[in-house]
């Protein structure tokens, strides 16, 4: 009768083959019989995991691995089984983004400043808008997207196109879901809906630096019909924000000075040009209202609003006849636009609004007859530091 071949019993055999029975080869992290069958390999607790280590140390038959790898692999084997303990299933294995991660603190280190008017509002840039970007994705790919963007202002030629990529990828994923949760605009999702309104003003400033407009004109009115559509988007969730950690960003302190003489008078005379033009009462009305908002945002800005804000809130309050008379390139409509570039100007420190007021300038000038450029030298004056257009 043949005997069965005798085999040296070992301790630290894995759990499955001891509770099959069976000799265990003792792999690790997965021994030869649970890899064949596709079983979930242990070898029991930590205690002895750590005993067996020892008792390594001191075994004559002990194979050619060095003690201090074996315990390098026990470490990785206890860490294995404390995952496997809390229910961790295998996931797919990815890298990590570097560049989104680069983008990401470069938003939380300096790039969250332009939507900042004071230390209230840039804690919730900078903290509090960033966390809930992780509870809303087009939040998260916004603040990307700007801070892509940003980037690409001070990176070398050759890298540009890098970061302005993937600034275009980012937005069109952004959008996509954007639109979607328009379809729901609740306290649930208000303040994310909030914070991307005001990325997207951000990135149709900044989003033209690199090239030359074909036509400025139409660009600027653009940007302007879209911020003053995202504010009506903002008002159905005005009251959930002004009751949130998000408040600051609509407690718009009241900023008063008085603006320069000069910037006094341009505006003066806008308004004796508007009641000369003799167009009819609601073509004076919309101008009237342009005229006045200027000098409100020119108030603002004299009286310590530096950040972005007035450029958007004339947008935000511009009648919707002004806009069409824009657009119709009227020319005493454009003559109030060569107005608001000089507030541009004054706000040129922000790389988005950099290059806008220059180029859009020129634009208008060269649409001018000689009559009405009379009536911007003063802008053009004050944009080209009275060094003319050369």
């Amino acid at each position: 009768m043949q005997t069965r071949r005798s085999h040296n019993k070992s301790r630290r055999g894995c759990l499955e083959c001891k509770r099959r029975r069976v000799k265990c080869d003792e792999t690790r992290p997965q021994c030869s019989n649970c890899a064949r069958r596709h079983m979930t390999c242990d070898y029991g607790t930590s205690s002895l995991v750590w005993k067996d280590w020892k008792e390594e140390k001191t075994s004559p038959q002990s194979d050619s691995k060095t003690p201090s790898q074996d315990h390098k692999d026990d470490i990785f084997v206890t860490l294995e089984r404390w995952t496997a303990s809390q229910g961790a299933e295998p996931m797919p294995v990815t890298e990590v983004n570097v560049v989104d991660l680069e983008l990401m603190m470069h938003w939380c280190n300096s790039a969250y400043v332009v939507l900042a008017r004071n230390e209230a509002t840039a804690w919730v840039w900078r903290q509090l808008v960033p966390q809930e970007a992780f509870s809303h994705r087009f939040l998260l790919w916004g603040i990307l997207s700007v801070a892509a963007l940003h980037l690409s202002y001070f990176r070398p030629a050759e890298h540009q196109s890098i970061y302005l990529k993937k600034a275009a990828f980012h937005q069109n994923r952004a959008l996509t879901l954007f639109r979607e949760s328009l379809e729901s605009v609740g306290s649930w999702n208000g303040k994310a809906v909030f914070a991307f309104s005001s990325l997207v003003a951000v990135y149709a400033f900044g989003s033209l630096h690199n090239q030359e407009m074909s036509d400025p004109i139409q660009d600027i009115y653009q940007i302007l019909v879209l911020i003053r559509g995202t504010n009506q988007i903002v008002a159905r969730v005005s009251q959930t924000l002004l009751e949130s950690d998000f408040a600051p960003l609509l407690q718009v302190n009241e900023y008063r000075n008085e603006i320069p003489a000069d910037t006094k008078a341009a505006i003066a005379r806008l308004h004796a040009l508007n009641d000369s033009l003799q167009e009819g009462p609601e073509s004076h009305k919309a101008h009237r209202g342009a005229i006045d908002d200027l000098e409100e945002m020119f108030v603002l800005f004299h009286g310590g609003a530096t950040s972005m804000t007035p450029s958007g809130k004339w947008a935000i309050r511009l009648s919707p006849l002004y806009l069409e008379y824009l657009q119709e390139r009227r020319s005493f409509s454009l003559v109030i636009l060569a107005h608001y570039c000089v507030l541009l100007h004054c706000l040129r420190r922000h790389w988005c609004i950099a290059p806008w007021p220059t180029r859009v300038a020129k634009a208008i000038w060269n649409m001018l007859d000689l009559q009405h450029r009379e009536s911007i030298q003063w802008a053009m004056d004050r944009i080209f530091d009275g060094s003319g257009l050369a």
